[in-house]
């Protein structure tokens, strides 16, 4: 489940020791320092971090998010959020949630009662203005936690499997795509081109984001007709890395100018943007197994000679931006902006470059064998409860193509 709600709070639930409510700007260094503490395990030790403040991405335009949280005994040991944003559902812009960001204390591990608990509050939060779907993605290998959800226990909601979703990390070091004389990459493009481009290309996929003409218009005009919500830019006036042109950015950190398009004939033929979303949320290595710890230095020695990414340090985030906003009208285009997003990439420092396709999509094979790139599997699930939320009978076949860089 991500992001926050900002104006009300509902009664905390109580129940064994354990409170549920929802995140409130005082919470902010909390949340963070669970995040921070708790990472994903692995060869490669990750957290998943929002510094310097957990609520920052609160401004991403048009979402209305939600993020409860869990206490023992006054701490905070579970959170988890939804964001719920206007997305193509059978060809049409519905309201879905995105369910997100859960993080449980790891001293609090195995402790299911307290995710029953949470999504039984969010239940009843959800039955004042419900969402049309609700949807989720759990890793592929994390087996404990698709058990637990898909075991359809008391008070949980309905898990109803998908399709797998894969996110690639292109190298941004990778070779070059050549591109055809007579087509051109420009920075920015035209608005009314772009906004009825991306709408016809989204409207063919499931949970495709639905960009609005004001949403477009915000990137151009990032001070007109915006502003945060009050309560984020009292909390967050004189924070560090914050200022009041900040806080009037639908999209934090995206601008018009990190948009791409290839033209020919003056024809928008694809477009993409760059988004680093670094500023606001990161990805940090908090540790290494004894082997990778042990093979670091001469896996980063030979890195550096084939001029790939580098195993950072721990405690360092990774150098990694997402390749968003993605179209085109053929495979040949999406390979040319993929490439060009990539170059622009690593002429500002970034090492690589995210995004991601479901397992059944076309355009999955074509990014595959014309980029080297890591792949990480996960699985997409329609999520809900008796009356709230559609359910797969209502989907069409259109492919699943939510946005990597909104989840």
């Amino acid at each position: 489940m991500a992001g926050t709600v900002l104006e009300r709070q509902l009664t905390p639930r109580k129940s064994s020791g354990i409170s549920f409510g929802l995140a409130r700007m005082a919470d902010d260094s909390e949340i963070r320092r669970l995040l921070r503490e708790n990472p994903m395990p692995g060869r490669i030790s990750l957290s998943l971090e929002r510094e310097p403040s957990f609520f920052a991405d609160a401004v991403v335009h048009p979402e209305k998010k939600q993020t409860i949280i869990a206490r023992d005994n006054g701490q905070i040991v579970c959170v988890g959020s939804c964001a719920i944003r206007r997305r193509f559902v059978n060809g049409q812009s519905r309201t879905v949630g995105y369910l997100g960001g859960l993080r449980l204390d790891n001293r609090f591990s195995g402790r299911s009662d307290i995710l029953r608990r949470g999504y039984s509050f969010f239940h009843q939060l959800q039955q004042e203005s419900p969402a049309d779907f609700y949807f989720t993605s759990i890793a592929a290998d994390n087996e404990r936690a698709r058990t637990f959800l898909e075991r359809g226990l008391p008070g949980m909601p309905k898990y109803e499997y998908l399709n797998e979703f894969v996110t690639l990390v292109l190298p941004t070091s990778g070779r070059r795509q050549s591109r055809p004389k007579d087509q051109k990459i420009s920075s920015p493009g035209p608005l009314d081109d772009m906004f009825g481009f991306l709408s016809q290309y989204n409207s063919a996929y499931q949970f495709a984001p639905c960009w609005t003409h004001k949403d477009l218009i915000a990137l151009h005009e990032p001070d007109s007709n915006y502003a945060a919500p009050t309560e984020l830019r009292n909390w967050t006036k004189g924070a560090r890395g914050y200022t009041d042109d900040a806080l009037t950015e639908p999209f934090p950190a995206l601008r018009c100018t990190n948009f791409y398009f290839l033209r020919c004939n003056r024809s928008i033929e694809a477009c993409g943007a760059l988004w680093d979303q670094r500023s606001f949320k990161q990805i940090v290595v908090r540790g290494y197994s004894k082997l990778v710890g042990w093979a670091r230095p001469f896996l980063n020695a030979f890195s550096r000679l084939a001029s790939g990414p580098c195993l950072p340090a721990i405690g360092e985030t990774l150098s990694i931006a997402f390749a968003s906003h993605l179209a085109s009208k053929t495979d040949a285009s999406l390979l040319c902006i993929i490439q060009h997003l990539s170059n622009v990439a690593r002429q500002q420092g970034i090492e690589l470059l995210t995004l991601g396709f479901a397992s059944n999509d076309p355009r999955l094979d074509c990014v595959r064998k014309h980029f080297r790139c890591r792949e990480y599997r996960s699985r997409i699930y329609l999520v809900h409860w008796p009356g709230i939320g559609g359910t797969a009978r209502n989907l069409d076949n259109r492919v699943l193509a939510p946005e990597v860089a909104l989840l």
